[in-house]
């Protein structure tokens, strides 16, 4: 049987790229909704901050703890 960890890597691309994905796919079906629910239209600057967000997310590198 597949455990949990088995799926989701611990670290590298593989796990910063899964992160991105998913930022993207929850703020596009927030942007959508917001659009749909109250008619007005969102201005590019917002697809722009999940952008910046998600270039965070791949250029942020944390110190790898040593293991003891």
């Amino acid at each position: 049987m597949i455990s949990k960890q088995d799926l989701w890597p611990k670290e590298g691309k593989l796990k910063k790229s899964l992160i991105i994905l998913g930022i993207v796919i929850i703020a596009a079906l927030a942007i959508t909704l917001i659009e749909e629910k109250s008619g007005i239209k969102l201005s590019r600057k917002t697809g722009m901050a999940v952008a910046f967000v998600c270039i965070g997310v791949w250029v942020y590198n944390p110190a790898k703890k040593e293991k003891a």
